[in-house]
């Protein structure tokens, strides 16, 4: 990005962008300071609305205490004759000049009259009352003296805006404007609707037989936005500000540009090598004089850096060196291939880097840099030095150099790789010596992991020794206590062993012993362990199996045994049995020497119940 642009962006970021969201803010404030007004006239206008419903209410009164005090509609009512109440009640009502618009409705023990018009609103409900001296309840009246459509017209005449009259019954509109809101306000409350189609507040009154009606007073939404010519002076003056802004950033600007000018001839003559050349600093002290300085500065201190490179490069080669003579005492293959891959492209300047070793047939690698742009190279360079020989390539403007490790049981390579600088003979030897170093330490790596699988493993059957089992009974209980779940033991003793030894060799009783431990790889599932523990004494841990899943698989395991024949030379043969016995726990804490008790106690059970038979630590031996 150039400078100018950067220029031009940090004028857009520093003056238009506010400016525009300062428009927008004005705009919406604006716009408030409306939607303010239309909302406050439409509350005091609802306020105004409920006083005219009250004064219909008051009249609504009266004809109930007129109606309440006609002796003929009472003795009607005192009879129970309904028909006589409906006719006195019209006759009641006929007199009135607004009789049309006028409803009434007497109800008495389930039973309601209705006279007048059916659409009244706002009306007025009393309870009805005898004459005699008891006073008995007859009833209750409720009159109305005006009609939705009359209320709808006098309430839009006393606010100037748009009414409806909503029944309670259905939300229908039953009077008043046919267009409106579809989404009607809280009860009381001014509220903008419909996405802001609409500003509307909506009063309940009562209704006839107790549903609530509903006035709504609304206004569009256009009324509660700023006027075109608010909008436009507003537009208008940010528009101004934002010229004046923009001649004053042009003028500041190629100020700028002519003196980054002087600073980029002279950091291109720096480039080429002119060191002599200086900047004129000008006559100011501001920054752009204290940055010719600094350039002049550099450029004098540069001839003596390069000096010091050629030291600092000779103490980086000693550096690796050193770091090559600590390979040997590293027993991590994976972080030695890291080291070695790091090393070596540091040694050299390499843009990437691959080390390689294959161990027992199994593939490791470890790379570092750019290797996927270098990887065709690199494959090709380290299959040339897979001949034995270090390889030395150039592909275009990639070179490539690979030297092969040796070690007794490993063979291996590293491979470097960068751009435009082919590798040279003092490369090579660099990289040989990391690699033969690394190659030393991935041997101890090997003599290592032999030491550490001998330690866990028994050497005749290759099951996990009595240490390798402790150690997985001890994990195997962890687990267990952590996850809630069971954990199984079992304990498996050959019958009659040393008669095997003494009858056919100590030659034979080994291969006994081979056959068993195979059969136990065989049986056992996946998760489970099998171990020798000494003699002719095996154990199998069971994480997660329950004491009938511990039976099975014993059961599983003395029948493979019992079927074993292993041959004892002349043409006999050996045939023998097992006994077992099982335990199995669970729970927060798992006592584990109890646990090997227990196992050990059900396979004395077993050899004392007659041998070649699994028992559970908490059953009697079953018969094989």
């Amino acid at each position: 990005m150039s400078f100018r642009t950067r220029l031009n962006l940090f004028f857009v970021l520093l003056v238009v962008a506010p400016l525009f969201a300062v428009g927008v803010v004005l705009l919406r404030t604006i716009d408030g300071a409306a939607q303010g007004k239309v909302e406050s006239a439409l509350a005091s206008q609802g306020r105004a609305v409920a006083r005219v419903s009250d004064i219909y209410r008051d009249q609504a009164a009266a004809l109930n205490g007129r109606i309440a005090r006609d002796r003929e509609l009472a003795a009607a009512l005192e009879s129970g004759s309904f028909a006589r109440v409906e006719k006195r009640a019209g006759q009641l009502l006929s007199p009135n000049t607004d009789a049309r618009r006028m409803r009434i409705t007497i109800a008495r023990t389930g039973k309601v009259v209705d006279v007048g018009s059916p659409s009244a609103v706002l009306p007025q409900r009393n309870d009805l009352v005898g004459s005699g001296s008891a006073r008995e309840r007859l009833g209750t009246i409720e009159t109305s003296v005006i009609g939705p459509k009359s209320l709808a017209s006098r309430l839009e005449g006393l606010t100037g805006r748009m009414i409806q009259v909503r029944s309670g019954r259905t939300g229908r509109v039953i009077a008043g404007a046919t267009d409106g809101p579809s989404e009607l306000p809280p009860q009381d409350r001014v509220k903008t609707v419909d996405g802001g189609d609409w500003t509307a507040v909506m009063l309940r009154e009562a209704g006839f037989g107790g549903p609530q009606d509903g006035v709504v007073i609304f206004n569009r939404g256009d009324d509660s936005r700023a006027s075109t010519g608010e909008r436009i002076a507003l537009i208008g003056t940010l528009v101004l500000f934002l010229v004046l802004a923009g001649i004053g950033a042009l003028a500041v600007s190629r100020s700028l540009q002519r003196q980054v000018g002087i600073l980029l001839e002279g950091s291109k003559r720096l480039g080429e090598g002119d060191f002599q050349h200086e900047i004129p600093r000008g006559n100011g002290d501001d920054e752009f004089a204290l940055l010719a300085d600094g350039f002049n500065a550099m450029s004098r201190q540069l001839r003596r850096r390069l000096d010091e490179l050629e030291d600092e490069r000779a103490r980086l080669r000693s550096a690796i060196r050193r770091i090559g003579e600590t390979f040997a005492a590293n027993l991590d293959r994976e972080g030695l291939l890291e080291i070695v891959a790091r090393a070596a492209a540091d040694g050299v300047r390499a843009d990437a880097a691959r080390a390689r070793v294959v161990v027992d047939g199994r593939e490791e690698v470890a790379e570092t840099g750019g290797t996927t742009r270098f990887d065709a190279l690199l494959r090709r360079a380290a299959d040339r030095a897979g001949e034995g020989r270090e390889v030395l390539l150039s592909d275009g403007s990639q070179h490539a150099l690979a030297v092969v490790m040796h070690a007794a049981d490993l063979v291996g390579t590293v491979v470097v790789a960068r751009d435009d600088v082919p590798f040279t003979k003092a490369d090579a030897e660099m990289v040989g010596y990391l690699s033969g170093q690394a190659a030393v330490s991935l041997e101890n790596v090997g003599r290592h992991e032999e030491a550490e699988r001998e330690a866990h493993t028994d050497p005749l059957t290759g099951l996990a020794n009595r240490r390798r089992f402790d150690d997985l009974l001890a994990s195997a209980v962890d687990a267990a206590e952590r996850e809630g779940r069971p954990l199984s033991l079992l304990a498996l003793d050959l019958d009659h062993f040393k008669s095997v030894n003494d009858q056919y060799g100590h030659g034979v009783g080994d291969e006994v012993l081979k056959a068993t431990a195979q059969a136990l790889r065989e049986a056992v599932r996946g998760g489970d362990v099998a171990a020798r523990l000494g003699g002719e004494e095996f154990a199998v841990v069971l994480p997660h199996a329950d004491v009938e899943g511990a039976r099975i698989l014993a059961e599983r395991l003395r029948i493979a045994v019992g079927g074993l024949v292993v041959p004892a030379g002349d043409g006999r043969e050996v045939r023998f049995t097992t006994s077992v016995g099982t335990a199995t726990v669970s729970g927060p804490t798992i006592d584990v020497p109890r646990l090997v008790a227990s196992a050990d106690e059900a396979l004395y059970a077993a050899k004392r119940g007659g041998r070649n038979r699994t028992v559970s630590a908490d059953d009697s031996a079953q018969p094989g």
